[in-house]
């Protein structure tokens, strides 16, 4: 009982937030499966699933494709109605918007895809997500019940990290050895409480809106206001161009920076604002491994308006540990660089911490 409670309240949370902040996310969410669906995709499969997997699907089955006669070719291809209930991020010209399966699209995944891969003989994993470009694939393994995710060796050698700790219970296992395979509920509880005390928002860019795994949460999302600029910052563990094999660039992170001039009355005078260059300084465990100077951010010079819009861009950046930090600051030119109204002055972006969370998303 206390497996379904939990599986219940799970998508209870989701479910109401996506109604209140996400209609879109909220109307693809399918209902649960029957047990009988269920038992059908384990047959073609070949193998139970763990009971707290079965539980879920019980109370929903995944997401409802855009366009269910194409099936799993809609993935392939970018989809103005796809919406990923599991978030994503995008620098650059890279994009992941993840979509949780439905258990018929489960077993098609798998059984296109995972042969594939270079997986141990026996394996029981199985495609629970992937973005609509399949840069992002999460794996269940429904031997040791563990979600994983693909790295940047996947295509090669079958590469994949966890994407919750390993934990055992002597309660409800679904084994003689008591081991309770439900990582993939933890997995999604997490996800539950980071919707539900705002560490992740809705994200409305000009072509689409999704939900951003950018944190926003004051211990990973940092600020700082300098004369009148204010800069905020936050960054996400990107696992699918990380590995745990190489020692240099083993794990890639990328960051969103946002800034905006302030009304005057926060402490200065100017009514514009533009920047000229950035200064970014990268640690990893605390010691410097990377210094960058140069003009522009992403190849532009934002120019900012009091009360004027936020400007928002993405980069990334590679780091050797999977614990370190960035931070910098900004040169802005008062008025305009075609026309300056004073003295050139620097904006502070604030230490912003990169880190491998205990839960991937």
């Amino acid at each position: 009982m206390a497996l379904v409670l939990r599986a219940k309240q799970c998508w209870d949370g989701i479910r109401s937030w996506a109604v209140s902040n996400f209609p879109d996310a909220y109307k693809s969410l399918l209902p649960g499966a029957s047990e009988e669906e269920i038992e059908e995709a384990e047959e073609k499969l070949g193998w139970r699933l763990p009971t707290s997997v079965r539980l879920l699907y019980r109370f929903c089955n995944g997401q409802e494709l855009p366009d269910e006669s194409n099936d799993y070719q809609v993935l392939y291809s970018e989809n103005d109605n796809y919406v990923g209930i599991l978030g994503g991020y995008s620098f650059y010209e890279y994009y992941v918007n993840m979509q949780l399966f439905p258990l018929s699209l489960v077993v098609k995944m798998s059984q296109r895809f995972l042969p594939r891969l270079k997986l141990p003989t026996g394996s029981k994993r199985i495609i629970i997500a992937a973005c609509c470009n399949l840069n992002k694939f999460f794996f269940l393994d429904c031997d040791d019940g563990m979600v994983y995710v693909g790295t940047r060796n996947l295509q090669t050698d079958g590469e994949m990290m966890s994407c919750a700790p390993f934990h055992v219970s002597n309660v409800l296992g679904d084994d003689e050895s008591g081991f309770q395979k439900d990582a993939m509920l933890r997995w999604l509880e997490e996800y539950r409480n980071c919707l539900l005390n705002g560490t992740f928002h809705v994200h409305q860019d000009e072509n689409m809106c999704s939900i951003s795994l950018f944190p926003e949460d004051d211990s990973l999302c940092t600020e700082a206001v300098t004369c009148g600029v204010q800069v905020r910052c936050s960054a996400v563990f990107v696992p699918e161009h990380s590995t745990l094999k190489e020692e240099n660039d083993k794990y890639m992170f990328s960051y969103r920076v946002r800034m905006r001039l302030l009304p005057s009355r926060a402490g200065h005078s100017m009514e514009s604002c533009q920047l000229s260059c950035r200064h970014w300084v990268i640690k990893a465990d605390d010691q410097a491994v990377n210094e960058v100077r140069g003009e522009a951010v992403v190849g532009m010079y934002p120019l900012l308006q009091e009360n004027g819009e936020e400007f928002v861009y993405e980069s990334c950046t590679p780091l050797r540990s999977c614990s370190g930090s960035i931070e910098g600051d900004f040169t802005f030119v008062p008025g305009s660089l075609g026309k300056p109204k004073g003295a050139e002055f620097i904006a502070i972006v604030a230490r912003v911490p990169l880190l491998v969370p205990r839960y991937i998303f």
